[in-house]
């Protein structure tokens, strides 16, 4: 439970960070680039990867790793697994 408070916090301050960077310099950088439509069409894509980092990072401090599949809740995560011997190029030949 104290990883997704953590998450929680980070999605926050992700949040208001974003919103104070598009609110003090947005409009100044779509005027500056607004004169080529290759410059606007990187803008936006700028936005929208942005966005969408934004969301992952929302559903993971919402969600966490839990995973729902028929019904049953499975959780889903970076667990750390070791590596047999022979895997490892240890092994007796």
């Amino acid at each position: 439970m104290k990883g997704r408070t953590w998450y929680l916090i980070s999605a926050i301050l992700l949040t208001l960070l974003n919103a104070a960077v598009t609110l003090y310099s947005s409009a100044a950088i779509w005027k500056t680039w607004s004169g080529d439509i290759w410059d606007c069409g990187l803008l936006v894509l700028f936005a929208t990867l942005g966005a969408t980092s934004l969301a992952n990072v929302w559903v993971q401090a919402i969600f966490g790793s839990r995973v729902s599949v028929g019904g049953r809740t499975v959780e889903c995560g970076l667990g750390v697994t070791s590596i047999p011997a022979e895997g490892r190029g240890h092994g007796n030949v």
